[in-house]
């Protein structure tokens, strides 16, 4: 199948969607609904919904700009595909909708589709520190419109859309959002900002603190159904080795260059995965 998120995110996870669904299938979890504290591109949580291998999922992001543009592509489909199809590929363009997605002044929509026209125009698709592919001076080998297929993109949107009643939509802290449902059932795929490069692609980049504070909600809620990944490294290693089962696995994705990333999957240790 192919890509269900409109987004490009660095890390994604949507090449996870099979693994997840087999950890669901294998604990007997696949009627939970899905969800994604850490939202991003949501390419896992889309991906099950559209294979029907998650009946309703959970799309959450503490950037206002992330939150408003799911909500565009839910609630105004037929506009937002109208300006995906309209609106320039231009630099000018570019540096307009880089200052409506800076703007609090900015309406929902606006910020919400701002945001989405700098990820597909940036760099490796980061909205916060990227500049436009091909440079401002749009001199590179690839220019500004390589990864706006307009036809493409609208597919995807509009078949977001049509999933909507099955889509419930948030904009808490991420941590906030795992408190909220973390006692409920309800099957978490966390994927919060690396602990080490994760200030310089998101707008909400978190700190040591935050990530010490998540691993504690995590460990209070140890009984239920949650898949977490991280940059492998020892402060994360710290946090839950002593009370979660921690594997390593490699990713490969793309932010600035392409490369493997060496990251790991956290889990309850009750929970059953797949043999590595």
């Amino acid at each position: 199948m192919r890509t269900a998120s409109p987004l490009r995110y660095p890390g994604g996870k949507a090449t996870l969607s099979g693994l997840l669904t087999d950890i669901r299938r294998m604990n007997c979890l696949g009627a939970m609904p899905f969800a994604e504290p850490f939202a991003g591109g949501a390419g896992a949580a889309l991906t099950l919904l559209l294979r029907e291998e998650a009946r309703s999922i959970l799309i959450n992001d503490a950037d206002p700009a992330i939150a408003d543009l799911w909500w565009s592509i839910v609630h105004c489909s037929e506009e937002f595909g109208d300006k995906i199809e309209t609106i320039p590929l231009t630099i000018e363009e570019w540096t307009t909708q880089r200052e409506v997605y800076r703007s609090p002044s900015s309406g929902r929509f606006d910020r919400g589709f701002a945001a989405f026209y700098l990820n597909r125009t940036n760099r490796s698709g980061v909205i916060v520190n990227g500049g436009p592919i091909g440079g401002h001076e749009q001199q590179g080998k690839w220019k500004i419109d390589a990864r706006f297929n307009r036809k493409d993109l609208v597919e995807r949107c509009k078949r977001i859309s049509e999933y909507g009643s099955r889509i419930a939509l948030s904009d808490d802290d991420g941590r906030t959002f795992v408190e909220r449902v973390g006692s409920s059932d309800v099957f978490m795929f966390i994927d919060p900002p690396y602990f080490e490069k994760g200030p310089l692609l998101y707008l909400n980049g978190i700190d040591s603190d935050y990530h010490g504070a998540l691993a504690g909600t995590l460990h209070r809620r140890e009984s239920q159904p949650w898949v977490l990944t991280y940059d492998d490294c020892s402060e994360i290693r710290a946090l839950y080795e002593p009370w979660a089962c921690v594997r390593p696995y490699s990713l490969r994705y793309s932010a600035a260059e392409r490369r493997d990333g060496k990251e790991v999957m956290i889990t309850p240790r009750w929970m059953t995965v797949p043999a590595a």
